[in-house]
């Protein structure tokens, strides 16, 4: 066997120990890598199929790709699948670069496939070279550590067993076979950051280092191993400080909070380290900084997240005795024992409340009479006193009966509703 197919096939075993039974659905361009890519795939006689975009970007060059892709897997009998995108036309409608288009593009569709068709693996040609290529360029953007251990070997059912194989061995490899392959005139052009790393820094790099790919590569490797002992590490201290409430997460701050463990946790929801500076600085109490789907809020030494919060319009009715479970858990019962008086307990003069109940959230000029007082009291000037943050606020429930809150549920009765003295007729309502 041939040294670079027994590499690919070594490193496919530590990809997963099962991998002659999966399917591969492999990305094939038509270039030298991905065209490598397929040969040594038929040659392991592995379960695949091909797919292949055409970004319309280089006229007939691109055409003739795609061409290519189509005689190559005919000849192989692979299975392949096609599709041509207007890129420039998506790019910008979506105001984005060419390149952050078509990579959104192919891997979505990429996506799509393994879905559809039930493939295990989606697999790429990316190669050593392209590793220290991406090296370079997280660090040229003030990447941490994650982007410095540059392309993952395995990520989200996305594979790439060519990292363990040279551009040089690649190109060695084809001669060898006498296998033809199509060159993209694109990557000639020093306009992109990457060619120009390719063709330029690179080889004036190993001009004056002869060894310097080897000993970038060792240098991601130690990244890598860096970066796991970090991702324990991590979430050994996120368990101390992190803890669930309602429908989000609460982190615990203190003097000793690490800002790196803090983004560490908070990026998982899609907050950037600027988001995180912006509401640790903050002097306005109560600020909400928001992510594509989660809220975080800074409250009494305390970091919130959660989903952003749909209005809940909804009201609920309550005909009967029993147990309700949604939108939350109710048990409500007849009045009997001893009376407990507690947060989650509430008692009601049966002669002052009947059914049926309505189950709402509470809305701005709400009205009620807080148990033991005289008066009336804003639901929102109550909130207040007690120091509720915004999200406390919103997961707060109200239940009416007669036209009238009797129960902010979890802090405090209506004093109209309340329990007789003798209290021989009351009605019993728990929550959780």
């Amino acid at each position: 066997m041939d040294k670079v197919e027994e590499r690919v096939l070594n490193q496919l075993e530590k990809l997963d120990c099962n991998f002659r039974k999966k399917t591969y659905l492999l990305a094939v361009s038509g270039g030298s890598d991905s065209t490598c890519l397929t040969t040594i795939f038929k040659h392991l006689n592995l379960q695949f199929s091909t797919a292949h975009c055409n970004f319309q970007l280089r006229a007939e060059e691109s055409n003739g790709d795609e061409e290519f892709v189509r005689d190559l897997i005919t000849q192989n009998d692979i299975e392949g699948y096609f599709i041509r995108f207007n890129t420039k036309e998506l790019a910008s409608k979506n105001k984005r670069s060419i390149q952050e288009e078509a990579r959104e593009l192919r891997y979505n569709w990429f996506k799509q496939l393994r879905i559809d068709h039930h493939f295990d693996y989606i697999v790429t040609a990316h190669h050593e070279d392209d590793k220290i290529e991406t090296f370079f360029i997280n660090q040229i953007r003030g990447s941490g550590i994650k982007g410095l251990t540059s392309i993952p070997s395995n990520k989200n059912n996305i594979i790439r067993p060519l990292l363990v194989v040279s551009k040089e061995e690649i190109n060695n490899y084809l001669i060898h076979n006498k296998i033809n392959f199509r060159n993209d005139s694109s990557n000639d052009s020093l306009k992109y950051s990457r060619n120009y790393l390719r063709h330029k820094t690179i080889p004036n790099l190993e001009h004056v280092h002869p060894n310097a790919k080897k000993g970038i590569l060792k240098t991601i490797d130690n990244l890598i191993e860096t970066e796991e002992y970090l991702k324990t590490k991590i979430a050994e201290d996120e368990a101390k400080i992190v803890s669930e409430f309602e429908n989000g997460i609460k982190i615990q701050l203190n003097n000793k909070s690490s800002t790196f463990l803090l983004y560490n946790i908070v990026r998982k929801y899609g907050f950037n380290k600027t988001n995180l500076t912006d509401l640790l600085n903050t002097k306005q109490k109560g600020k909400i900084v928001k992510s594509s789907k989660y809220r975080m809020l800074l409250a009494d030494n305390t970091i919130l997240i959660s989903p952003l919060a749909h209005q809940e319009n909804k009201e609920y009715i309550i005909t009967k005795e029993g147990i309700i479970n949604s939108p939350i858990y109710l048990e409500i019962s007849k009045g009997k024992g001893d009376v407990v008086f507690k947060n989650n307990t509430a008692f009601f003069d049966a002669s002052k409340v009947s059914f049926p109940f309505i189950l709402r959230k509470w809305k701005e000029g709400d009205k009620f009479i807080p148990l033991g007082m005289k008066g009336s009291k804003k639901v929102s000037n109550y909130f207040i006193d007690l120091k509720l943050n915004q999200f406390e606020k919103e997961n707060c429930w109200i239940l009416e009966s007669n036209n009238k809150i009797c129960w902010i549920i979890g802090y405090r009765q209506d004093e109209r509703s309340k329990i007789k003295k003798d209290r021989k007729n009351y009605l019993k309502i728990v929550t959780k």
